[in-house]
């Protein structure tokens, strides 16, 4: 399929607004941290931490709704079904409607009983159940918002998405940042979140209609028909959605019933580093989605597995470089960001969970690969083995490890994910042996890289000193990589960099 001369500046576009988008808020959040843990104290950051992973967690688990609506657009504007893309949107913004409704009530009226099982003292209870109320409208908004932004995504747009949605989190960070520094309480950083996710539903609601055929129009309907088409793909993509949601958010607040809150923060400061660090990853890889569903329902198998392995490298070298700075001056960014003594309880856990991210990393590009070939069943699968597994260990590394258990139970959300590379031997062409080499590659690159970064670590024996040196190493094996990697030569010929997506 060839690309259009609209779509090449759309993926110029796609790619610089994402990734600005995804750096900026990671550079917030580094900044004002520090400051909402000295202002609210390890407990109450750990509630803050868990109400924001709720709205986090809706915005993530939508049924699977979002994911159909880019595949089956993309698809439907790629096989001239143009028809049929009007009772889609029709369906989906349906379902949106209400299922953030219910999400919202729910939370509303189950507050009480949420805030009973995080603390027993009754102010304590009281504080808590007064913020995870306010919750539930931005959760409302944030949820709605989703189905606005994948719109966006189906016509090849995700810097409108990338721009709204980062905005509106570098809003919230910055907004409870300035809240807590003039005096405000909790409660207010919440009703500042409100605020920052109902001028970005209207932002996404505007973005939406700028992008999509004029002959359109946003008005919630059912239709059986469509909606028995949405839910075959999107039932198992909403189960692989809702695992991996429940392993990303809602295991903090199992912590936190384990552990006690401080425990959340102590296993959440180095998650929310090494997740933040790996975003990128995720961000540009879901820019392919659409184009991954284009190449298969068009039978450009060819394609698909050019795009899929240059995809992949790239991403493989990114998450080496990612992995090896967070192992080898983590430690130090933890000290001089936080304290020395968060650094103490903090540093080992930051580096497991770097490993974890650069295993899963590796995963991203045949994730949205089996996305866009309609495989939700097996990526659901994949996900449901893992996170069982992973509440698992969970309970019972972190019992006896406390939060570094809980980082170690990590690496089980990876117990099925082989069951993903067999699948792209067969129907797509990429040898499963051929990926493990690519993967003890880039590990052996790593290891090296460690290896030299701590001798240079040792020389300095200046923690700042350290944390800019090894990031200009990393920085320059990530450029003349990449640069290698995207002007190699591949089956005599090259691939444009452009027409990676």
């Amino acid at each position: 399929m060839q690309k259009t001369s609209t779509q090449q500046p759309n993926t110029r576009k796609n790619v610089v607004f994402s990734s600005l988008g995804y750096a900026f808020p990671l550079l917030a959040a580094l900044a004002t941290i520090p400051i909402m843990i000295g202002a609210l104290d390890i407990d109450l950051y750990g509630l803050y931490v868990i109400c924001t992973s709720l709205i986090g967690f809706m915005t993530l688990v939508d049924l699977g709704i979002g994911q159909t609506v880019i595949k089956y657009v993309a698809e439907y504007e790629a096989t001239q079904q143009q028809a049929k893309v009007q009772p889609v949107l029709n369906v989906a913004l349906l379902i949106y409607l209400v299922i953030g409704l219910m999400s919202a009530v729910a939370l509303y009226v189950f507050a009480d009983n949420l805030a009973g099982v995080l603390y027993a003292n009754v102010q304590q209870q009281l504080l808590a159940e007064r913020v995870l109320k306010i919750t539930a409208l931005p959760l409302l908004f944030s949820y709605v918002n989703q189905f606005f932004l994948n719109v966006c995504k189906a016509y090849h747009r995700f810097d409108w998405p990338a721009i709204i949605h980062n905005a509106s989190n570098l809003g919230g960070i910055v907004l409870a940042s300035g809240l807590l520094l003039l005096g405000y309480d909790l409660q207010a950083v919440l009703l500042g979140y409100v605020v920052i996710h109902a001028l970005a539903l209207i932002s996404g609601y505007l973005a939406c209609v700028s992008v999509f055929p004029s002959q359109l129009n946003l008005l919630p309907r059912f239709s059986s028909s469509v909606f028995a088409t949405i839910i075959s793909f999107s039932f198992y993509t909403f189960i692989g959605n809702f695992v991996s949601s429940v392993a990303a958010r809602a295991d903090k607040l199992v912590i936190g019933m384990i552990l006690g809150t401080e425990a959340v923060t102590y296993y959440q400061i180095p998650f929310t580093i090494a997740q933040m660090a790996n975003g990128i990853i995720h961000t540009l890889v879901h820019i392919a989605f659409p184009r991954f569903t284009e190449m298969f329902v068009t039978g450009n198998k060819d394609g698909l597995l050019a795009l899929y392995r240059k995809v992949g490298v790239i991403m493989a070298l990114i998450s080496t470089v990612i992995a090896v700075l967070l192992i080898t001056v983590g430690g130090d960014f933890l000290a001089l960001w936080i304290s020395p003594e968060f650094a103490v309880q903090g540093a080992l856990t930051l580096q497991i969970i770097a490993l974890y991210f650069f295993l899963h990393s590796n995963t991203v590009t045949g994730y949205w690969v089996l996305q866009g070939s309609g495989q939700a069943k097996l990526t659901a699968l994949i996900a449901v083995v893992g996170t069982v597994a992973y509440f698992t260990g969970m309970f019972y590394l972190g019992e006896h490890y406390a939060h570094n258990g809980v980082a170690f139970a990590l690496f089980l959300l990876l117990l099925a994910v082989p069951l993903q590379f067999v699948w792209i031997a067969r129907h797509v062409g990429q040898s499963v042996s051929k990926y493990f080499v690519q993967l003890v590659s880039f590990t052996v690159l790593g290891y090296f890289m460690i290896y030299a970064l701590e001798a240079l670590n040792a020389w300095l024996n200046n923690s700042l000193l350290e944390i800019l040196a090894d990031g200009v190493v990393g920085l320059a094996v990530l450029l003349l990589g990449s640069y290698w990697l995207l002007n190699r030569k591949e089956a005599g010929n090259r691939l444009e960099p452009a027409a990676l997506l």
